[in-house]
């Protein structure tokens, strides 16, 4: 029988969901001493786990046609798209089992550390955590917490543009029976994911970030990212780091909906506060929290 496979020098950014993980994602994928996956998020934890059909047939084959679109319509990326090529040939390859996945970064191209981001992560629970940790056993986790209520806003936003509906169109009523959704809920609690990370990583292999702390000041989070990962602090990575990706509908928030949500999540927020001793100004606003 072969050894179980083993990945080092391994990160992996597990969610929160619209709280920046495409953001970094790509900045990182410019870093000289990091390889981020192609597709950004794999989606290996959740498949296996039955939570999600991401790694589907269709859905591969669906990433694998628009990586040829780009290469073949994006001439001043081609090179780029080439060298990418046996990577793609290692995700479109059959197993979908813990080889395949320490397959994904086993060609780094001489890079120190590997990674992806994949926000439904949040979802696998200390069972999938510990799945993690089995294959790679000094990974090292990243988690970012955006502001509840605006996270949910994004999501609610998000999920309209999936679901071709109009959002300014929607009530109050609507947008909350879709907060609801078990999906949604699961994706929103900050508190069940930490829990989770404690019982199965060492502190100093977690790093905690607040999304508004990020874009207060983005290079600072980038330096402090680096550092994590065991890796220096390039210059050259900081190219396009006022870019947005994948923005939200440019939609208002209903002030009733404000007022739903901040009810909703308040009590998540004030324990997120007690395990981080600070949460950023704006949660303290959405939450009427006592000031420090």
């Amino acid at each position: 029988m072969g050894q179980d496979p083993v990945i080092e020098r391994y990160f992996v950014c597990i969610g929160a969901q619209k709280a920046g993980t495409t953001w970094l994602a790509r900045v990182l994928s410019r870093h000289d001493q990091v390889f981020v996956t192609p597709v950004k998020e794999i989606h290996y934890f959740d498949h296996i786990a039955g939570l999600t059909n991401h790694l589907s047939a269709r859905k591969r084959r669906s990433r694998h046609r628009k990586y040829h679109q780009r290469m073949w319509t994006q001439w001043h990326r081609w090179r780029g798209y080439r060298a990418q090529a046996p990577w793609y040939r290692v995700y479109m390859g059959a197993g979908l089992d813990d080889a395949w996945y320490a397959s994904l970064f086993a060609d780094r191209g001489g890079k120190l550390v590997a990674g992806e981001a994949t926000p439904e992560y949040a979802l696998i629970g200390k069972a999938g955590l510990r799945h993690i940790r089995r294959l790679a056993p000094d990974a090292r986790i990243i988690y970012i917490m955006r502001n509840p209520v605006t996270r949910a806003w994004s999501h609610l936003l998000h999920l309209c543009r999936s679901r071709k509906l109009d959002a300014g169109k929607l009530s109050v009523e609507e947008f909350t029976a879709m907060a609801q959704e078990e999906r949604f809920e699961a994706l929103a609690d900050y508190n069940r994911v930490l829990d989770a990370l404690d019982a199965e990583f060492a502190h100093e292999r977690i790093l905690l970030e607040f999304y508004e702390d990020i874009h207060a000041d983005r290079e600072a989070a980038l330096n402090r990212i680096c550092r994590f990962l065991g890796v220096g602090f390039d210059q050259e990575c900081l190219g396009g780091i006022e870019r947005r990706y994948n923005p939200s509908q440019q939609v208002s928030m209903p002030p009733e909906l404000r007022r739903v949500l901040s009810s909703k999540y308040r009590a998540m927020a004030l324990k997120v506060e007690g395990r981080m001793a600070r949460v950023p100004t704006g949660w303290r606003h959405d939450f009427d929290l006592p000031s420090r």
